[in-house]
């Protein structure tokens, strides 16, 4: 990808990368069997230890990366709001969470208590949890390019940003609405 900086702050990044473990950029999907899920995960920090994953769990995981990904198209306008969440909220509600308080006002966060596939979604939503908190959410998003989809967080000054890169996704949206213009142009001229 041509982006100049699709990173997100802190935890989020992970979520980011999550979003992208399976996409049309990358050579293979990276939770497509529960040893490449297992690998994926602890490699990226999500998972600790050796407890081992089964198909199910590595589905689930690809259902969450799915759900997040519908989630973050809503901050670009290419989808509802509602739906990514409520698949986020229905796949996340059975993820053990500790609450930890810290002495300042507003010190909380969240940390997993699970173990393999609930201790990597456990992370993830508290992440996602932090990200909500500090005001970082609404700028991680899914490239609005329906061919791309890519997970980047918005870095632009105003938040706006729907493209992963305005050079490659932005010019393609663009021409593509240029080509429609000049077919309705050319078939009303015919009529």
């Amino acid at each position: 990808m041509g982006v100049k900086d699709p990173t997100a702050p802190g935890e989020l990044e992970r979520v980011r990368r999550f979003v992208n473990s399976g996409h049309a950029h990358e050579p293979e999907d990276h939770l497509a069997t529960p040893e490449t899920a297992a690998v994926w995960l602890r490699e990226n920090g999500l998972l600790e230890g050796n407890a081992p994953l089964d198909q199910s769990s590595a589905a689930r995981l690809r259902d969450f990366r799915e759900a997040l990904r519908l989630a973050l198209l809503s901050h670009t306008g290419e989808a509802d709001d509602g739906a990514g969440w409520e698949q986020v909220r229905t796949l996340g509600q059975h993820v053990p969470l500790r609450m930890c308080l810290g002495p300042a006002p507003g010190d909380v966060s969240l940390a997993a208590t699970g173990a393999g596939e609930q201790q990597a979604l456990g992370r993830l939503m508290a992440a996602i949890y932090d990200a909500h908190r500090t005001g970082t959410w609404r700028r991680l998003k899914a490239c609005r390019q329906q061919t791309c989809l890519w997970a980047f967080y918005d870095h632009s000054k105003n938040g706006s940003g729907a493209w992963c890169d305005m050079a490659i996704c932005g010019n393609r949206a663009k021409a593509q609405r240029r080509r429609q213009r000049s077919a309705t142009k050319t078939a009303s001229a015919e009529l």
